[in-house]
């Protein structure tokens, strides 16, 4: 096969997948405190908040201080 036909890789994104969020991604486009957000559920893997966002950020947030 020639080289000519090799498919283009993916572009590293630049920021967060959260938009407001101008870090620099460290694991699965987020950075790591939206990546800590993602495992508890708080943001879907698109980076918007879930349907019970403010009931899931003060568990988050009593979580986060213990």
């Amino acid at each position: 096969m020639s080289d000519s036909k090799k498919k283009p890789e993916a572009a590293a994104p630049i920021h967060c997948k959260v938009k407001a969020c101008k870090h620099n991604p460290s694991k699965f486009g987020f950075c790591s405190e939206h990546f800590d957000q993602f495992k508890f559920g708080l943001i879907n893997k698109g980076g918007e908040p879930c349907m019970d966002f403010d009931k899931k950020l003060d568990q988050y947030e009593h979580k986060k201080k213990t």
